[in-house]
């Protein structure tokens, strides 16, 4: 079919009616800019006095290399606001006890991004058993929801299991959420985020894929964060799982890690969690069914799991 032929006119009044929608949201991206810039007038006014006119530029390049480590080369105005977020958190960790947040220097996150990954190349599965196999899980993130994704149809293949979380100091909710939601069936809350402007509650969103007739979890001291939740979730959620060995950390906060320019990162801690039953381990911890604190955990997990 042919397009009907538009007249001048009608092409003036689409051509009027899209400029006055530009111009609109033109208008309000520059009122938006404008309003934020009002906002932020005095932090923007006092770094430009401070790295532009400060006469004792020595103070400043000793100030620079406590807090962010190294010599800006005078370039204080690109490092002023990674070098605020470093004395800020410091000041919020002194006056809270708050031990989660901090900066990240470029060198130390890379560290920190290094160390994940390497620990999660510890994580590994056995089999123990005609009938038992055996999953340590060393961290919650990217590495180890790969690494339990890519061993399903081994995991699926047994009855009983058990899974080591000692000495897992947590990791990334959403990996955490990713990884217990293959042990619940779909729908199964798996914990509930409390912020400052809202709440968020995680639940399985995928059929349960893997299924046993009794699962231990060996846990200790430092088990904590997300490895709590992680307990807590299956715990909570099934019939069949039973804890053994010391009760757990207690971090019932959570953090979120903001990656920044020049390769800095500033982590803060942002949430309270809950258990799927409502309870806030924080301080507290995850209590064991069977307190065991030997060294041979292992050989008594296999006893108790036939029991």
């Amino acid at each position: 079919m042919k397009k009907k032929n538009i007249t001048i006119e009608k092409k003036l009044k689409m051509y009027k009616r899209r400029f006055r929608i530009v111009l609109f949201l033109l208008i309000i991206l520059i009122l938006g800019a404008s309003y934020y810039l009002y906002l932020n007038f005095d932090y923007l006014a006092f770094k430009h006095l401070i790295t532009q006119h400060y006469i004792y530029p020595e103070a400043l390049d000793q100030l620079y290399k406590e807090e962010l480590k190294r010599d800006v080369e005078g370039d204080y105005f690109s490092y002023f606001d990674d070098l605020v977020i470093s004395i800020v958190t410091q000041r919020i960790r002194e006056k809270n006890n708050d031990l989660y947040t901090y900066l990240y220097i470029p060198e130390q996150y890379q560290q920190y991004l290094k160390e994940e990954k390497e620990e999660a190349e510890q994580s590994e599965i056995k089999v123990l058993d005609k009938d038992i196999i055996y999953l340590h899980i060393t961290n919650f993130s990217k590495y180890t929801r790969k690494f339990v994704n890519d061993n399903l149809n081994q995991l699926e293949k047994y009855p009983y299991l058990i899974i080591d979380l000692r000495n897992n100091l947590g990791g990334d909710i959403f990996d955490m959420k990713n990884i217990a939601g293959l042990f619940l069936p779909k729908d199964s809350v798996i914990a509930e985020d409390v912020m400052r402007t809202f709440k968020w509650t995680h639940k399985s969103k995928k059929d349960q894929a893997l299924k046993y007739e009794k699962i231990i979890i060996l846990q200790n001291n430092n088990s904590a964060s997300a490895t709590e939740n992680f307990i807590a979730a299956l715990k909570d959620n099934l019939d069949n799982v039973l804890l053994i060995g010391d009760t757990t950390y207690g971090k019932g906060i959570g953090q979120f890690t903001m990656p920044l320019k020049k390769g800095f990162a500033v982590k803060a801690t942002t949430m309270l969690w809950y258990t799927p039953r409502g309870v806030n381990i924080h301080g507290k911890g995850i209590k064991p069914d069977l307190f065991y604190q030997e060294e041979d955990i292992l050989s008594f997990a296999i006893k108790k799991i036939r029991e």
